[in-house]
């Protein structure tokens, strides 16, 4: 998350998601993004409202797409890190009257995303950690 052109490698229906001129962190930043949903592309324009590292970002849509994605982490002792996504949105057009087949939709592309994303942080521990050769028995 740290790094938000990485967003596309996790988050499910991201299909695009670049800077829109030189920042691309921190409060302020903004990015053309593109999600698929339901086989359809979206375009929006995604603003870092808040961005706290390491605690909360909150991203705001501007344009096509309604959506607050909100990131809260939890750091641990152990060095594990609890992520949670709220996402708010509000379906376009058609799509409003499928809101239980959008929100489902939706809601799969989270679990998959956070799954994702689980992964990728696992995986970037485990080249970071220094590798122990076991003891001669």
């Amino acid at each position: 998350m740290a790094e938000p052109a990485n967003l596309p490698r996790f988050m499910a229906a991201v299909k695009a998601h670049r800077p829109q001129g030189s920042r691309d962190r921190g409060k302020g930043a903004s990015f053309d993004s593109v999600a698929e949903i339901a086989g359809r592309d979206f375009e929006t324009v995604l603003v870092m409202t808040e961005w706290r590292e390491g605690e909360k970002i909150i991203a705001t849509s501007h344009g096509g797409l309604k959506l607050r994605a909100t990131f809260v982490f939890e750091e641990y002792d152990d060095g594990t890190t609890d992520v949670t996504l709220v996402n708010e949105y509000e379906a376009p057009g058609v799509f409003r009257l499928m809101g239980g087949l959008v929100r489902s939709a939706v809601e799969k592309a989270v679990q998959e995303s956070l799954r994702d994303l689980k992964q990728m942080v696992e995986a970037e521990t485990r080249r970071a950690r220094p590798r122990v050769p076991k003891k001669a028995r």
